[in-house]
């Protein structure tokens, strides 16, 4: 049999090693809902930009319309201005046709600036769609091998379980009652290297006679935080 320090340093490797491939079997379907969340993100990006390029395009449908009603109007007020029969009629109609030309410069200002977004948010597209291809590659890439990395990880569990109970049946009889109930209550954190005269986990010193315990072999525990102490190989 070997030793306790030794029983104890691949006690704690094992245990460590199955709450490792736990945690990473655990972290599985948050993996999988967070791919599944960046496709949906990149596919709403892509949504989005299609809606407002859409909205920019009616937009400048609508403004064109009202360019073009603009210049039918001004066009019939220059034609009354041409048969006006008194200076006050002709200078009300000036006064309409400047109105309605201010009305579509500012149209055709706004037109152009409509152009240029809807140019822009085209050009954007290509990108969008790109991303989303991507994203989506890797998710079906990611579903793809998860079952096969989780069923290695869960054979690795099953083995790493299996060693560490053989592990334990080493433990001598006298200590595995206090052994059991530590585990029980701190699990993983259950033991600890006794490092440069401390405890590993909680730094604590140790006495001269603990240490000297250690070195013997001898069962130790840590008077502050209550973990199994070992000798560092």
């Amino acid at each position: 049999m070997a030793g306790p320090a030794a029983i104890f340093r691949e006690v704690h490797r094992l245990q460590k090693t199955v709450r490792d491939l736990r945690e990473q079997i655990d972290r599985f379907p948050y993996q999988l809902k967070a791919q599944k969340a960046k496709v949906a993100r990149h596919e709403q990006a892509l949504q989005e930009g299609q809606e407002a390029l859409k909205r920019l395009k009616v937009k400048t449908h609508e403004l064109e319309v009202t360019l073009k009603g603009k210049h039918q109007q001004s066009k019939k007020y220059e034609d009354q201005q041409r048969g006006a029969t008194s200076s006050k009629e002709y200078d009300a109609f000036k006064t309409e046709i400047t109105h309605a030309r201010q009305e579509c410069d500012q149209l055709e200002e706004e037109i152009l600036t409509a152009l240029g977004e809807i140019d822009d948010k085209t050009a954007a597209l290509p990108e969008l769609e790109k991303a989303l291809a991507q994203v989506r590659q890797e998710a079906t890439r990611f579903e793809a091998t998860a079952k096969e990395r989780q069923a290695a990880l869960q054979r690795a569990l099953a083995d790493a379980q299996q060693q560490l109970k053989e592990t334990e049946t080493q433990i001598p009889a006298n200590i595995r009652p206090h052994y059991d109930r530590v585990v029980q209550a701190m699990a993983a954190d259950a033991l600890s290297p006794a490092r440069d005269k401390a405890c590993g986990a909680c730094s604590t010193e140790l006495t001269a006679q603990t240490v000297n315990d250690l070195l013997v072999g001898a069962f130790v525990v840590c008077k502050t935080c209550g973990r199994i102490l070992y000798a560092p190989a």
